[in-house]
């Protein structure tokens, strides 16, 4: 399949095309694609890029050709495009399906295309199906119980990874202060921009929280690269999971993988504790679900890494999200009531997570 052939629109995936993409996967079938329908999903939930499920219908019955496909292609809204394409996520992606999906302990959906062209920076992915599978509400929040089974498999895949040299082999995966500068000088403009599209869902404890990370932006992300550090997801929340009810042992499908990058731990974690549950739960449950996430590394293998030191990059995890709050909410589409929901309760949510830490401390402590 040559790069040029990349779609750039779920129309514009045809027969043909699907054929010789999936060939390499179906090599020992010599299946012919004879049709293929394609149905938008998702939109303006993703925020990042197209979404879309194909029914595909071949010239012959086969057991392994998949009968419907995902398919993932950069967001069809320009401004967005633009962003995320300088920013590098949507060639992550491609390359975590093509170089590390398979390496991890954390279950993925099976990745049949993962194609992604330099020049015009098109991608396309086809992946597994999973529809079928249980998949909650983030705006209605996570239940506690699947709260653990989510924080007990991020530890397996930090574990995994923590300080491996695999690490500085993913060169595409940045580190967690790559483009710091870029962050610091934006964070003004993004952040005026979230308050004029969501001015409503920002608190004045949140606003006074933002005047003090200003000027400290690419210091927090500096202090998130240091070592000890991992592979983060970067968008670990309830909307990119599925839950298989069926499977004991890999019960958490974990999905959308455009913002993984290097960095400490601790910051997907915060991510999913502070923006993918009700504020009553997490308050409730925040303390246990932290043990069980460092119990859960130490178990991985993890040593050397004191409960203190969890504790602090914890905080400056929540600091980061701050300036990650206003790079979405400031920059990507939100068209629909959906997209808007999703990203007021994300709000809501860190802002009172926020507000449980000691952000004056860490922030007169960094370098």
């Amino acid at each position: 399949m040559t790069m040029a052939s990349i779609p750039d629109a779920l129309e514009e995936i045809t027969p043909s095309w699907l054929t010789g993409a999936l060939a390499p996967q179906l090599a020992s079938e010599s299946v012919t694609v004879t049709n293929v329908e394609s149905d938008p999903i998702a939109l303006g939930v993703g925020f990042a890029g197209g979404l879309g499920r194909l029914s595909v219908e071949y010239d012959r019955d086969s057991e392994s050709a998949p009968k419907t496909l995902i398919a993932k292609l950069p967001s069809a809204h320009a401004p967005t495009r633009n962003l995320l394409t300088a920013l590098g996520v949507y060639e992550r992606e491609v390359r975590f399906y093509q170089s590390v999906a398979s390496e991890i302990p954390m279950r993925t959906p099976k990745c049949f295309v993962a194609s992604f062209d330099s020049e015009s920076k098109g991608f396309i992915l086809l992946l597994e199906d999973l529809g079928a599978m249980r998949s909650p509400d983030q705006t209605v929040g996570c239940a506690v119980d699947d709260a653990k089974l989510a924080v007990e498999t991020l530890a397996k895949l930090h574990g995994s990874i923590w300080n491996s040299p695999l690490l500085g082999e993913w060169n595409w995966a940045p580190k967690w202060d790559t483009g710091a500068e870029v962050f610091a000088s934006s964070f003004p403009g993004w952040w005026a921009r979230l308050q004029q599209n969501f001015p409503s869902a920002i608190s004045a404890e949140f606003r006074k929280t933002a005047e003090m990370v200003t000027p400290h932006v690419a210091s927090i992300k500096s202090r998130l690269s240091r070592r000890p550090v991992t592979l983060c997801h970067g968008d670990y929340r309830l909307a990119n999971m599925f839950f298989d009810d069926t499977d004991k042992a890999s019960p958490v499908v974990v999905f959308d993988w455009q913002a993984v990058r290097v960095g400490r731990a601790p910051y997907d974690l915060a991510y999913f504790l502070g923006g993918s549950m009700t504020v009553e739960d997490r308050r409730a449950h925040e303390r246990q679900l932290k043990a069980t996430y460092y119990a859960s590394l130490i178990q991985a293998g993890v040593t050397n890494y004191s409960e203190h030191e969890f504790e602090e990059d914890y905080g400056y995890a929540l600091l980061d999200l701050v300036s990650f709050t206003a790079l979405v909410g400031g920059n990507l589409s939100f068209d629909n009531e959906q997209a808007q929901n999703l990203m007021i309760g994300l709000i809501s949510r860190v802002a009172d997570t926020l507000s449980y830490i000691d952000a004056e401390r860490l922030i007169a402590n960094l370098p």
